[in-house]
C-alpha cells in the first residue's frame, strides 16, 4: 500500500511538473521592406492575456509551454501578422516579419477647429466610460533599469553599437526584477517581487515596473505631478493637432501631436495614436518639457502602447497598457553624466479579480525574501527581453570590479575608502579656525557591513591650542523594520556654540576664510563627555526619541592671529561659556501625517516614504537638574517647530517654517535658544542671511521663514545659467532675554531685536549642483557702521 501512494504521489508530483515545463520562443520583429527591427513591437498569444513587448532592436523572448501557439505580433503603421509556432522539448527561434500598411498620410490642411479636439473629447469619454466600470486588477510584470554613466561604467567595446546608445556613456548598473501588481479602486497598490537581480555595485535596489499609466489624470515623480494629455481637464493645458493617418491591418489609426500651453506647469509634448471608432489610445510618445524634469534631470522620454484585454465575467473590454519605456539624461556639476533607461512589460492581467485578502497594507512594495537567490540559468529562461552582449559584459565586468575594490583603495570625490565598509573624509583632514589655528583631524567611518550598524572615529589635534580631540560613536538600529534605534557617543572635542555637528564642506569654506579673509563665522566651546539616544517609531506618523548628555564644558579662546590676507587685523574674540558639567535628559517627537508608503525588503529592513502638503511638526523638552541629574545648570527647554512646503508650478514653489524655543530657569550662555541652532533639534540651517551666528540668543526665540522658488524660467535656455534656480525669501524674527539669565550669562556681547527683526533677499541656487548664492537685505535693527546688505555663498542641503 504505502508503495502504492508512494508512486501514485510520484506521478502527480512529475505530471505536474511536465505540465508545466516551458520553453523559450524567442527572435526577431522584421520590417519586410527594409529588413529593420521593429522596435518595441506588441506580441500576443491569441486566446490569452499572455504577452511580451520587443526591445529597442525588435528582439522578442517569452515562455510558451508545449505544444501549438499563434503569436500575433502588431505595430501602428503595419499589418498585423499570425505566426503558427509548435513549441517541441526545446526552445524555439522565430523571426516574423511585417508589411507596412497601405494608408499614411503625413500632413492635413485644417481650416476652423483642428479634427484632433473632437478626437480628444471622444478619447477622454471613452477613458471615463472603461475606467467607471474598472474596479480591482492584478498583472505580472518584468522591469529592467538600465543606467548609463561617463564615471565608473563599463563600454561597449564591441564594434557593433546598439541603435540609440550614446557610445560616451557605458554601463554604469543595471537592476531587473519580476513581479506581481495589485491596483484597488480609490488609489490602492501593492508590488510584490517575486524575483530580482542587480549588478554587484548596487547595494540596494528593485527594478520597479513604473506602472506608469497614462489613462490616468497625473503622472507621479516624486516631487510634483504631471497632468496627462487625456486628463479630465487636459483642454485647459494642451492643444492638440492632428498630423497624419496611419493604420493597424484595416483600423485607420490618428496621429495626434500634443501641445504643451505652458513652460512653468509640469506637462508634456510629442505624440499620440488614437485608433478609430474605438477612440483608445493605441500609443503614445511623449516628451517632458523643462517644468517637468526633476532635480539633476534634463530630459524625460516616454513611450507606452495599449492594448484591449477582456473582463472574464463580463466580457467588457478594457484597454491597458501593455508596457513602459522610458528614457532620462541629466548631470551633476557638469561633472558625471548618466541616462537612465526603464523598460516595463506586461504580461497578463486579471481584470476586476479580487485582491487576496490582506495584501493592501501600509508596504507599497514588498520584496518576498528569497527574491534575491534566482540564479543566472533563472533569469536566462524568464527575462522578457533579451540580455545584450553589453548588459551581459556589464554584469561581470562590475562583479569582478567590485570584488577587486573590497580589498582596495578607493579615491572618490569627497570621501576615500577602503574596501566596501571603510571610509574617510578628507575635507576634515585640514581645517583652520581662530581656536585651534591650524589643525589636524582623522576620521573614519565604519558602515554597510551590516545594515543596523554604523559606526565612526575621530583624532584631531589643534597646532595653536594644542589640545587633542578625539571621539568614537556607534548607531543600532533594533526590530523589525528598523524602528528601534540606539546610538552612543564619547568624545573630547572644541564644539561650535549652537550649531551641533558642521558639515565637512562647511568647515571647508570657514577654513578658507580664515586664512585668506581672517573670518571665522563659528564661536566654539570645549566640551568632554557623552551623550546616549534613542528614538522609536509608535506607528509611521509618530516617532518619539530620547537623549541623556553628560558634558563637561569649558570656554575656547582665540589664539592665533595668523591669515595670508589682512595680516593687520585681529581675529574676533571667541565668548566665553558659563563652565560646568551639563546633565541634561530630552524627549522629542515628529508629527507626519501625510500619506506615506513603505517598502518591505523582505530581510526585516523596511524604507518609508512621504508626500504630501500637511506641514509637519518637531517638538521636544530639554531638562537639566541641580537635585535629580547633579547638574551644574537648573533650567527647561521647551522647542517646537512646524514646517511645509507646497508645490504649485515651476513659478511658485513654497517653503516655509514657523517654530520657537523657551527656556525656562537657570540658562548657561550656550543652552540659550540661537537661530542657527542644532540643540533642541531646532535647525535653521541658512535660512536667516544676515544674522551673524549667535547675534540673538535668547530664552524666548520666535521665527518665521518663507521662501519661494522661481525656478529657471527667466534663463533656462542660456548656457550654463539652465540649471540655476532663483529664489525669493523673507524671514521674521524675535529674541527676549530675561534680565535674570542676562545676568548669569558669561557672555553679553549679543543682542536683543528691537520689535520684529526682518530681513528679505534673493538667491541663485543649484549653481554646479552644491552651491547657493544669497543676496540678502537686513531690513531693520540695522547697528552704526553695520552693513544692511549681506552676501553668503553656502552649500545646497540635499
Amino acid at each position: 500500500m504505502t508503495k502504492v501512494i508512494c508512486t501514485a504521489l510520484l506521478i502527480l508530483l512529475f505530471g505536474k511538473i511536465l505540465i508545466a515545463q516551458t520553453y523559450q520562443v524567442s527572435g526577431k520583429i522584421i520590417d519586410s521592406k527594409s529588413n529593420k527591427g521593429l522596435e518595441f513591437a506588441t506580441v500576443r498569444v491569441l486566446g490569452t492575456d499572455n504577452g511580451t513587448t520587443a526591445d529597442g532592436d525588435g528582439n522578442y523572448v517569452m515562455q510558451l509551454q508545449q505544444g501549438g501557439h499563434e503569436l500575433i505580433v502588431s505595430y501602428i503603421g503595419y499589418s498585423t501578422d499570425t505566426a503558427s509556432i509548435f513549441v517541441d522539448a526545446g526552445s524555439v527561434s522565430r523571426d516574423i516579419f511585417l508589411s507596412p500598411s497601405e494608408i499614411l498620410t503625413e500632413s492635413i490642411e485644417v481650416f476652423g477647429e483642428d479634427p484632433a479636439y473632437e478626437i480628444m473629447r471622444k478619447v477622454i469619454s471613452f477613458k471615463k466610460k472603461f475606467r467607471d466600470k474598472l474596479n480591482e486588477y492584478e498583472y505580472d510584470a518584468y522591469s529592467k533599469f538600465v543606467i548609463r554613466s561617463d564615471r565608473n561604467s563599463v563600454k561597449d567595446t564591441t564594434d557593433k553599437k546598439q541603435p540609440g546608445k550614446d557610445d560616451e556613456l557605458g554601463i554604469f548598473g543595471i537592476l531587473e526584477s519580476e513581479s506581481i501588481g495589485y491596483f484597488k479602486k480609490p488609489d490602492l497598490e501593492k508590488q510584490i517581487i517575486k524575483s530580482k537581480r542587480e549588478t554587484a555595485n548596487i547595494m540596494r535596489g528593485v527594478a520597479l515596473p513604473f506602472f506608469v499609466n497614462f489613462y490616468d489624470d497625473n503622472i507621479d515623480v516624486g516631487e510634483f505631478k504631471i497632468k496627462t494629455p487625456v486628463a479630465d481637464d487636459a483642454f485647459d493645458s494642451y492643444d492638440y493637432k492632428l498630423a497624419g493617418v496611419t493604420s493597424i491591418d484595416s483600423l485607420r489609426v490618428f496621429k495626434i501631436d500634443v501641445i504643451n500651453k505652458s513652460e512653468i506647469s509640469p506637462l508634456l509634448y510629442g505624440t499620440i495614436f488614437v485608433a478609430d471608432s474605438i477612440f483608445s489610445i493605441l500609443k503614445i510618445n511623449l516628451n517632458s518639457n523643462s517644468a517637468a524634469n526633476p532635480r539633476l534631470v534634463k530630459n524625460i522620454r516616454f513611450q507606452q502602447k495599449f492594448s484591449p484585454f477582456k473582463d472574464k465575467n463580463s466580457d467588457f473590454i478594457y484597454w491597458m497598457p501593455t508596457d513602459i519605456q522610458i528614457f532620462a539624461g541629466g548631470s551633476f556639476a557638469g561633472l558625471v553624466s548618466f541616462d537612465a533607461e526603464v523598460f516595463s512589460v506586461i504580461s497578463e492581467y486579471r481584470i476586476n479579480k479580487k485582491a487576496p485578502a490582506g495584501v493592501f497594507d501600509e508596504f507599497v512594495i514588498k520584496v518576498l525574501p528569497d527574491a534575491s537567490k534566482k540564479d543566472t540559468a533563472y533569469w536566462t529562461k524568464n527575462r522578457k527581453l533579451r540580455e545584450s552582449s553589453e548588459e551581459k559584459s556589464a554584469f561581470s565586468e562590475i562583479d569582478k570590479k567590485e570584488k577587486e575594490d573590497a580589498k582596495s583603495l578607493n579615491i572618490g570625490l569627497g570621501s576615500i575608502s577602503y574596501g566596501k565598509y571603510l571610509t574617510t573624509n578628507p575635507l576634515s583632514y585640514y581645517r583652520y579656525n581662530r581656536i585651534e589655528g591650524s589643525a589636524l583631524k582623522l576620521n573614519l567611518d565604519l558602515s554597510r557591513f551590516n545594515r543596523s550598524t554604523r559606526a565612526s572615529a575621530f583624532y584631531g589635534y589643534g597646532f595653536s591650542d594644542k589640545r587633542s580631540k578625539f571621539g568614537v560613536s556607534i548607531n543600532q538600529r533594533l526590530v523589525e523594520g528598523w524602528k528601534l534605534q540606539l546610538g552612543g557617543e564619547a568624545y573630547r572635542k572644541m564644539s561650535p556654540i549652537s550649531y551641533g555637528d558642521v558639515p565637512s564642506l562647511d568647515i571647508f569654506l570657514n577654513t578658507m576664510g580664515g586664512l585668506f579673509d581672517k573670518t571665522d563665522i563659528y564661536d566654539y566651546y570645549y566640551a568632554d563627555g557623552f551623550k546616549l539616544n534613542a528614538s522609536y517609531w509608535l506607528m509611521p506618523q509618530l516617532n518619539i526619541g530620547t537623549e541623556y548628555l553628560n558634558e563637561k564644558q569649558q570656554s575656547a579662546y582665540t589664539s592665533t592671529n595668523f591669515s595670508v590676507r589682512k595680516k593687520d587685523d585681529e581675529f574676533s574674540l571667541n565668548p566665553p561659556v558659563n563652565e560646568g558639567v551639563l546633565r541634561t535628559l530630552g524627549l522629542n517627537m515628529r508629527l507626519n501625517i501625510n500619506d506615506y508608503g513603505g517598502i518591505d525588503w523582505g530581510d526585516g529592513d523596511v524604507t518609508i516614504f512621504r508626500e504630501g502638503v500637511i506641514p509637519i511638526l518637531d517638538a521636544g523638552f530639554i531638562y537639566s537638574g541641580k537635585e535629580f541629574l547633579s547638574s551644574a545648570f537648573e533650567y527647561r527647554k521647551y522647542y517646537a517647530r512646524l514646517s511645509g512646503r507646497r508645490f504649485f508650478n515651476r513659478l511658485f514653489n513654497i517653503r516655509y517654517e514657523l517654530g520657537g524655543i523657551l527656556v525656562d530657569g537657570e540658562v548657561p550662555y550656550q543652552s540659550l535658544g540661537f537661530l542657527n541652532s542644532d540643540q533642541g533639534h531646532i535647525s535653521m540651517g541658512r535660512n536667516f542671511g544676515t544674522t551673524h551666528i549667535n547675534e540673538f540668543p535668547g530664552d524666548k526665540v520666535y521665527y518665521f521663514t518663507l521662501r519661494n522658488n522661481f525656478g529657471n524660467t527667466l534663463w533656462r535656455d542660456v548656457p550654463f545659467f539652465g540649471s540655476i534656480n532663483l529664489a525669493g525669501y523673507v524671514n521674521f524674527m524675535r529674541n527676549e532675554l530675561s534680565d535674570a539669565n542676562k545676568d548669569f550669562s558669561a557672555y553679553k556681547g549679543f543682542r536683543i531685536s528691537e520689535g520684529i527683526y526682518t530681513e528679505a533677499g534673493i538667491a541663485l541656487s543649484n549653481i554646479l549642483e552644491l552651491f547657493e548664492l544669497g543676496f540678502t537685505w537686513r531690513l531693520n535693527n540695522t547697528s552704526d557702521g553695520a552693513r544692511a546688505f549681506y552676501l553668503t555663498l553656502t552649500s545646497v542641503r540635499f
